[in-house]
């Protein structure tokens, strides 16, 4: 089983979006998105993903949650309104900000937040060790390995969520990448890491559980708004040049309507979940 077992962490490994010492995984990285994050109002995905929870009983008024990666908080929030407590970890402390933030403005007493890198966490010292009935990560970059997803089994003692894109096409992105940086698609099918983690808890006999969800939305952004998130967003796996950043304004000068950009994206989510014996 241990051969099985880094196998599947070997594939995860080749497939890291975010390259080990690039600016990806940095705290000042997620610092300049965070705004944009912040901005994004709820969405079907939220929706879908609460609804989940509540259904399979993983959500409830005695939960004690942790949310890995939690960003501007918007999960986290939404947690706190149904279960006994919630604690959000990022490494970005202008996400943890506005997280505080989002919590606040709903009254929300059962919420605290920490600035922590799941990747160095020490789970003994934090006494977090089984403390929590359900650990998630939803979107979230933090689990860049096998020894990212045992932390996370090591600090639940009933249920963990991973959610991803397995499937995602967005309309300017997409096109920047291409005429902008030169890249096709390495993989439509987007996230290696999710296909890894549920073999490798198959392989556990934790037996995960998966299921999908198609979404379609659209965003609008200013030339200049959507100029810093997709800067922001490409220097997070690749150094830019001062000429692919005057290309990537040019082509947003051209794609704009009245001034404001309009990306659609088209994806397909993926959630894995699972209780533990």
């Amino acid at each position: 089983m241990q051969r099985d077992i880094e196998y599947f962490d070997q594939i995860w490994q080749k497939d890291k979006d975010y390259k080990e010492g690039h600016n990806g995984v940095s705290p000042a990285s997620w610092d300049k998105r965070a705004e944009g994050f912040n901005r994004n109002v709820s969405d079907e995905r939220m929706d879908k993903i609460v609804e989940l929870l509540l259904e399979k009983k993983m959500l409830q008024e005695n939960s004690i949650v942790l949310d890995i990666g939690c960003g501007p908080g918007k999960f986290v929030r939404e947690f706190a309104k149904r279960a006994q407590n919630v604690v959000g970890v990022d490494i970005s402390s202008k996400m943890l900000h506005y997280a505080q933030e989002n919590v606040v403005a709903q009254g929300l007493g059962n919420a605290e937040f920490r600035e922590l890198d799941w990747e160095k966490a020490d789970l003994s010292a934090l006494n977090w060790k089984k403390k929590f009935s359900l650990v998630t990560g939803i979107m979230s970059p933090a689990f860049l390995n096998r020894q990212g997803l045992e932390k996370m089994l090591e600090a639940s003692h009933e249920y963990g969520l991973i959610c991803h894109f397995v499937e995602r096409q967005d309309s300017i992105s997409d096109e920047l990448k291409k005429h902008v940086l030169g890249r096709e698609k390495i993989d439509k099918y987007g996230n290696k890491g999710l296909y890894c983690s549920f073999n490798i808890l198959w392989l556990y006999e934790i037996f995960p559980e998966i299921i999908y969800f198609n979404l379609d939305k659209e965003t609008n952004q200013s030339i200049e708004e959507a100029y810093r998130n997709y800067t922001s967003r490409f220097e997070m796996k690749t150094d830019l040049t001062e000429a692919q950043k005057t290309e990537i304004m040019d082509y947003l000068k051209k794609k704009a309507e009245n001034g404001v950009i309009k990306e659609k994206t088209k994806s397909k989510i993926a959630c894995i979940y699972w209780r533990k014996k």
